[in-house]
């Protein structure tokens, strides 16, 4: 399943696939608790909660489905859907796909992660699964680094 929205305000377009569109409604609180949810699931939230996502572009609420008809193509039967990156979220250019079709990063962080560079991936907390924090916590002498949940109420870990 994948999904063109746009923002009604600056006209910025994106092809959002299952894991993207979850992404986006985590953001907004939904799906903390379900790891993988059903492509169905997805879909009807992410069109339920059109108006409570954030473009991108200029941070404004209210994003709309583009129908693949509205879609401007050169040919009808070329069209492709983007390869988006999975850590920047960038479309994968279509000669790295040619060479190597199931590729999932861009050159630039395909590189950085053989350097030994790459992000760390963003962890959820285990209860109610909000994002964690890493935080210094207050103590004597030794700094102490731990995670917090940045749910609402926060919960103990």
């Amino acid at each position: 399943m994948s999904a063109i929205i746009e923002c009604n305000q600056c006209g910025w377009r994106t092809v959002c696939g299952h894991e993207d569109l979850a992404r986006r409604l985590r953001n907004l609180g939904l799906l903390r608790r379900a790891p993988h949810p059903p492509a169905d699931l997805v879909e009807e939230l992410a069109r339920s909660n059109l108006h409570r996502l954030v473009c991108d572009q200029c941070h404004a609420m209210g994003l709309a489905f583009v129908a693949l008809d509205d879609v401007e193509t050169d040919e009808a039967g070329d069209w492709q859907q983007a390869v988006l990156c999975e850590i920047c979220r960038q479309p994968v250019p279509p000669e790295r796909l040619e060479i190597f079709p199931k590729v999932r990063r861009c050159v630039s962080c395909q590189n950085a992660s053989d350097r030994g560079m790459e992000p760390d991936a963003q962890e959820y907390c285990p209860k109610c699964g909000a994002l964690l924090e890493v935080r210094v916590s207050q103590g004597g002498g030794v700094t102490r680094y731990k995670q917090f949940c940045t749910g609402q109420p926060p919960c103990r870990l």
